[in-house]
């Protein structure tokens, strides 16, 4: 057997002036045809995608073919081909490419990732190692489904690379402020700054290298050499202040007027007898408020194939070719987008706004423009979790089993939402549930009767996708009253949801076990202490349990001291990945429990800062506990925004603690 070692692999390259190249198949959901919104899940096209690039000198570039936003998939993917290839991780580059170097695929959403693309990349890798080994002499290698043995997803094989822990990309370049990591380092010859105002927007009097110019559009914008007198007008913004009717987010209410429009199950209940458990929960708008607001940068080159160029971190790179295109009435071909790494993008990163507004003012300057959108921008012109509000109703029996289960609710739109779909089109999918909304919906627990309905409410503030979709406030309505039930039937909270869980969700079980071992769980607590359990699915791919410590002092402050997290996401690549997205998780459900409410006023957002709309600060981390369970011959599957599903534990810890049950997120001592 010929091990691919660093020689060996070079020896092979050096045969080919222009190096080997891999055409890997993909999942059926991997390739789009263009769409006339985000990319997800298509049918696959005839198109290639050239992933792997064996080059003369002994290296193997991966073009990446998800977008990088600190979720890790990069090194993940790269750890698969260096397992293959059986070579030094080194030896395997990273490349984010732009839309010419590789078929488009969907949008990187939805924890797919690793779970879609562990498999077709280790393929590609699998096929030129034994291409490699058998002394093919072919300078393409297309993936036409022969068999392959895929050591990296093998189970009970000891791995070099699979299974260990790897610093994630670009980390150093990160830390030290390095150039050409994201969209705001890029520097072209002659580039200026640019904003573009909002509708009805005053600028104030000021600097003379700040210039008013018109778009094509019939908006305004300003554009300035430097960036210091821009973002100075920037702030003197006066924005149009007209009030918009903003519909109440009241579940009873819309029940009220009749039953809710879409129905996730739909068992008789009887509506009349008493209830165990009636209460309500309301959850408020909240911002993604990634640290980096979105910036793009862009260039025209009228002379050349390639009319348009832009720089940009986006979820979705073929999406912004595509909206642009259309745009500017050009070809798909003659617009060329570089994808960037983007500073967190929880879903917010899906439209074109800040890639539109840099090339409307290119094309005006002459000039390549930068678009930094401002933190205030971020606010207000970008979209955000919307409110819901849920009624959950039950019945238990004698023994404490859940008999009746019923849960409405309301909310504003994830998917269908009108930050990317014109009025006609939100018109059309009125008739349709959106599967944002409805995400995590279905709770994991056995019911004689089950009724689970909601309607969708369209809001005059730009909603959309954020972290997990639905599954969050779904998640937290539903482990909210489970908690409840326990408490009223007497049972231990731990135990009444082993009791009532439905026995097809054995991987479920094994993470509530798994979370009480970690946590040394006796029950939860009181007395100024509280400890919570809460547990979930998400996608019906993902599981995990979290159990929550906090304290609430004589003012009603509330610290959550610790965390603990067993989670299931299948098979592991990069151990170090699936804990740094736990954790984030974890953070994300402890600022929508504790901090996080986008104010509104008059049917607008009145945020402009993180004072007004605050996120957790470092000094509200608490010590945190992870447990990763890997079920044997289990596949890769989302590990991005599973925990958001139990983020519940918090509020249970609370309510365990001050007697009182958390209803109106985000807590307040009052």
């Amino acid at each position: 057997m010929t091990v691919m070692s660093r020689r060996n692999l070079f020896a092979h390259a050096a045969r080919f002036a222009a190096g080997i190249t891999v055409f890997a198949a993909a999942p059926a959901c991997a390739f789009s045809p263009l769409p006339a919104l985000p990319t997800r899940s298509m049918p696959a096209t005839e198109a290639r995608i050239a992933w792997l690039r064996l080059l003369p000198d002994g290296r193997v570039r991966l073009l990446l073919p998800r977008q990088e936003m600190g979720q890790g998939v990069s090194v993940a993917l790269r750890q698969i081909v260096a397992e293959e290839l059986e070579v030094e991780l080194e030896r395997i580059e990273v490349v984010l490419p732009d839309t010419a170097a590789i078929a488009p695929v969907k949008s990187t959403v939805g924890s797919d990732s690793v779970k879609d693309f562990a498999e077709p990349v280790a393929r590609a890798a699998a096929l030129l190692r034994e291409h490699l080994r058998h002394g093919g002499h072919a300078a393409e290698i297309i993936d036409r489904g022969q068999p392959v043995t895929l050591r990296s997803l093998q189970p009970d094989v000891a791995h070099r690379h699979v299974g260990q822990a790897r610093p994630t990309e670009q980390i150093a370049a990160i830390v030290t402020g390095a150039p050409a990591v994201y969209a705001g380092d890029i520097r072209l010859p002659g580039m200026m700054f640019g904003l573009v105002l909002p509708a009805g927007a005053t600028v104030a009097a000021g600097d003379d290298n700040v210039r008013l110019v018109d778009l094509p559009d019939g908006r305004r914008g300003l554009l300035s050499a430097h960036p210091g007198p821009l973002h100075a007008r920037a702030a003197g913004i006066e924005r149009a202040r007209t009030p918009k009717p903003m519909p109440a987010m009241d579940v009873d209410v819309a029940q009220a007027r009749g039953r809710l429009e879409h129905r996730l199950r739909n068992d008789s209940v009887n509506a009349a007898a008493g209830w165990t458990l009636d209460r309500r929960y309301d959850i408020p708008f909240a911002a993604h408020a990634a640290i980096e607001p979105r910036t793009a940068v862009a260039r025209w080159r009228p002379d050349d194939p390639v009319r348009l160029e832009v720089w940009t971190g986006t979820q979705d790179a073929f999406f912004v070719r595509e909206t642009l295109a259309r745009q500017f009435g050009l070809s798909v071909d003659s617009v060329l987008v570089h994808s960037c790494r983007i500073g967190g993008g929880f879903g917010a990163r899906t439209i074109v706004r800040a890639e539109l507004e840099a090339a409307l003012l290119a094309q005006v300057a002459g000039h390549p423009v930068k678009v930094q959108w401002t933190r205030a921008a971020e606010f207000i012109d970008g979209f955000h979790r919307p409110p819901s509000s849920h009624r959950i109703r039950a019945r238990l029996d004698n023994d404490g089993r859940i008999t009746d289960w019923w849960h409405g609710f309301c909310s504003g739109h994830v998917i269908f939402t009108s930050a990317a779909m014109p009025r006609w089109m939100q018109a059309v999918t009125g008739f349709v549930k959106d599967p944002g909304v409805a995400r995590g919906a279905m709770p994991p627990y056995a019911a004689a009767r089950m009724r689970v309905e909601f309607s969708d409410i369209r809001l005059p503030v730009d909603t959309g996708p954020w972290r997990g979709l639905g599954a969050g406030p779904n998640g937290y309505a539903i482990e909210s009253a489970i908690d409840e039930l326990a408490s009223i039937a007497g049972q231990d909270p731990l135990q009444f949801r082993l009791a009532n869980l439905d026995p097809q969700h054995g991987r479920l079980r094994a993470c509530l076990e798994r979370v009480a071992q970690l946590a040394d769980w006796t029950g939860a607590k009181a007395g100024g202490t509280g400890r919570g359990i809460a547990c979930g699915i998400y996608k019906d791919t993902s599981y995990a349990a979290v159990i929550a410590d906090v304290t609430v002092g004589a003012d009603g402050a509330v610290r959550v001291t610790r965390l603990y997290c067993a989670q299931d996401s299948g098979r592991i690549i990069n151990p170090d990945q699936v804990r740094a997205q736990i954790e984030g998780n974890l953070l994300w459900g402890l600022g929508m429990v504790l901090t996080e409410r986008l104010p509104i006023e008059d049917g607008r957002v009145a945020a402009y800062t993180f004072a007004d709309s605050p996120i957790p600060t470092m000094d509200a981390m608490p010590a945190i506990d992870i447990a990763l369970i890997e079920p044997p011959g289990a596949m890769p599957a989302g590990a991005g925004e599973t925990a958001m599903v139990a983020v519940a534990a918090i509020g249970n810890a609370i309510a365990a603690a001050t007697g009182r049950r958390l209803t109106v997120l985000p807590y307040r001592p009052a």
